[in-house]
């Protein structure tokens, strides 16, 4: 399950397990409901430290979501990452969506104080001294 909280910067969704189609479906259907443009855009927090892989059928609708939110208006992301897999995944899905520019991944296995980092990226444009992807 996929859970979306609105912030001072935009978004931060949280993944509690393994995306499969059906949690990749209902975060999209919630975020399609709650999403508001917003002057000058939003960020997003992208919590995956608990999400281990992504299955076939979840990576075509979180490429799906992710373009929704960028017609929204969404800008710079913050992806906190725990697992190789999942990184791996994560990075082929950006690249597939052409938001690459925007996005600034956190490995959180080795960057335990990520938030304030992360959120520093999404709101002003700080670029993170830690950018190695989970091992």
């Amino acid at each position: 399950m996929a859970h979306v909280e609105v912030t001072t910067y935009g978004y931060r969704v949280t993944f509690d397990s393994k995306v499969e189609s059906e949690n990749a479906g209902q975060l999209q259907a919630n975020l399609r409901r709650i999403i508001r443009p917003r002057e000058g855009g939003f960020g997003m927090l992208i919590d995956l430290r608990k999400t281990r892989s992504f299955t076939a059928e979840a990576q075509e609708l979180i490429k799906q979501t992710i373009l929704i939110c960028r017609d929204a208006g969404m800008g710079r992301q913050s992806l906190i990452l725990h697992s190789a897999i999942a990184a791996l995944q994560v990075r082929r899905m950006v690249k597939e969506t052409g938001i690459a520019p925007l996005i600034r991944n956190f490995n959180a296995a080795t960057l335990p104080d990520w938030e304030p980092a992360a959120i520093a990226w999404i709101v002003d444009g700080v670029e993170p001294e830690e950018l190695e992807e989970p091992a």
